[in-house]
């Protein structure tokens, strides 16, 4: 029998468990450079909230030399993402999208959330084992996002499953237009950019508080979005509100299965459910870490930082020195980052944790693993794959 590689051993070990990665950072202190990487990297808590507030520090942008630069074929769509945007162009993008995150916009959403986790629950109603990933947690934010962009209900899967081809392709993240997978993206916005434009067509048929409608409703006005940020934060929606929220989402029905008690106490609504959230995004960040450069020299922890540097905030390792020093278990930390490019969708999300807690204390009376849950083979993005469940229902 032939073993496995140690680093692949302890790969798998800091996917299930990073914690310890975490300690070991935290020991070195907030600010450590990696030279393998030519990068520095905060873990400490109160350094990531200042670089990740602080101006000096922006969104990093594709190489010049690329496709989605501004002078490359799908130029301007990678910076008209909200989530990767600077400037007036990220401030005015963010008082256009705005509108639909507020905690009131979200409140309005909330029974049509209930309604889609209800007819999740439905559909698998009955069954004594599922995944948790592929039947709840995996669905739930396409149902949830479909609507808020306002996607036609037949078109949700396909266009998460495109969202996702895009976002695999390797190019939005790197910004290097070689290999079939960035070329696969480029045409998948491509693709994206024509069913965007057919939706756009019918606008009577839009649903009247999404992104597309508030797009259209604004066409001809000084705020009206161009055809490239509508497709580019059609693309950056999608991918947010579904990696993020499946993987928190993941999280939770973890917790139901593995803490005892958990879900006899939701059901005796003894829970404080948005707490119970908030403690799983401080525990299990589902973004580890999120890239930022510096616009000028500066000096952080006594260390000079030179234009151009990038930094590494790690986002988990910062929660994790919050959890280590103390903090209320239910402090959301950085999970859904600080500053100007906090996560807007973050109040949507903990809706959609605290809805799937609630419908599972009124739904099951016993969950518990079936098997070993399978972690997601990358670090970034942090969540299950596969999540074997036994359910027994009320």
């Amino acid at each position: 029998m032939t073993t496995r590689p140690a680093r692949t051993a302890v790969t798998e070990a800091l996917l299930r468990c990073p914690a310890p990665l975490y300690e070991r950072m935290r020991r070195q202190g907030p600010l450590v450079w990696s030279a393998p990487d030519r990068t520095w990297v905060v873990t400490g808590h109160e350094l990531a909230r200042l670089v990740l507030r602080d101006p000096r520090f922006r969104m990093p942008g594709p190489p010049q030399e690329s496709q989605w630069s501004e002078s490359g074929s799908h130029g301007g769509f990678f910076q008209s993402m909200l989530l990767a945007s600077e400037g007036e162009r990220h401030a005015r993008l963010r008082r256009f999208l705005g509108r639909l995150f507020t905690p009131r916009a979200v409140r309005a959403r909330t029974a049509r959330i209930e309604a889609a986790m209800a007819a999740l629950l439905d559909d698998v109603d009955g069954r004594t084992a599922m995944d948790g990933v592929a039947q709840i947690s995996a669905r739930l934010p396409v149902s949830v996002i479909g609507d808020l962009v306002g996607i036609p209900e037949d078109d949700r899967h396909d266009v998460s499953e495109l969202c996702r081809a895009i976002s695999r392709g390797g190019g939005v993240s790197s910004g290097r237009p070689s290999g079939d997978d960035v070329g696969t993206a480029l045409t998948g916005v491509d693709a994206l950019g024509r069913l965007v434009t057919g939706w756009t067509a019918t606008p009577d048929r839009l649903v009247p508080d999404s992104v597309l409608a508030l797009a259209a409703g604004a066409e001809g006005t000084p705020e009206a979005l161009s055809h490239t940020e509508i497709v580019a934060n059609v693309f950056s929606l999608y991918i947010a509100g579904h990696d993020t929220s499946r993987n928190m989402l993941s999280g939770l029905l973890l917790s139901l299965a593995t803490r005892p008690g958990l879900l006899d106490r939701l059901a005796a609504g003894t829970v404080d459910v948005p707490a119970e959230v908030d403690r799983l995004l401080l525990a299990e960040s589902p973004l580890t870490f999120t890239v930022r450069v510096a616009q000028e020299e500066c000096r952080l922890e006594g260390r000079r930082i030179r234009p151009g540097d990038r930094i590494r905030v790690m986002l988990g390792a910062a929660n994790h020195e919050l959890l280590t020093s103390g903090a209320p278990a239910a402090h959301p930390g950085v999970s859904f980052g600080e500053g100007r490019h906090v996560c807007l969708g973050a109040h949507l999300a903990r809706t959609e944790g605290r809805v799937l807690m609630e419908a599972a204390g009124q739904r099951w009376s016993r969950v518990r693993l079936a098997a070993e849950p399978t972690w997601a083979p990358h670090f970034l993005h942090r969540g299950l794959d596969s999540l074997p469940l036994e359910i027994a229902w009320r």
